[in-house]
């Protein structure tokens, strides 16, 4: 009896610790290989990346050296720009929305969050990259996707003034 106590308890904790198990193993497989396709392009374009964002929606890697910015397209891994920082001018995060009452107080909600790259010596956009667009099913939460967008745009502007 006690035998096929333990034996069933396995076969429980198998059956629900499994799938989990699997998930993390298959993502992390996924993100290795993402990675390594990454790095591939990148030294395809003779960059050496020294930052890179990797999520659902984001495929970013940044060469501060070349000034080189890497955008592949998350859902076509063969669709990919690779932007030459020399001829950017300037970077800033553009944000859109509409006012929302929580309670007694107004909140912006974010709708698209961007980065948008202009070209030097005008104010003519060269490239957004999009983080967060509300229609779209990828996209995780506006204010984690804000957080990222300013960091990259900080990275980019360092970049730009180095």
């Amino acid at each position: 009896m006690e035998n096929s106590s333990v034996l069933l308890g396995i076969g429980l904790l198998i059956l629900f610790v499994g799938p989990i198990l699997y998930m993390i193993i298959a993502h992390a497989a996924k993100e290795k290989k993402t990675l390594k396709l990454l790095n591939n392009l990148a030294a395809k374009h003779h960059m050496k990346m020294d930052q890179i964002e990797v999520t659902n929606s984001l495929l970013l890697g940044l060469d501060s050296n070349s000034k080189k910015f890497l955008v592949i397209d998350p859902k076509d891994h063969t669709k990919y720009e690779v932007i030459d920082l020399k001829n950017v001018g300037q970077s800033l995060v553009s944000k859109s929305g509409h006012q929302q009452k929580v309670g007694n107080k107004s909140k912006m909600a974010l709708t698209h969050i961007g980065l948008e790259l202009l070209k030097n010596n005008s104010k003519e956009k060269m490239k957004e990259v999009i983080f967060y667009d509300e229609d779209d099913n990828d996209s995780m939460d506006a204010d984690a996707q804000l957080f990222i967008a300013n960091k990259w745009d900080n990275l980019i502007r360092k970049s730009l003034s180095a």
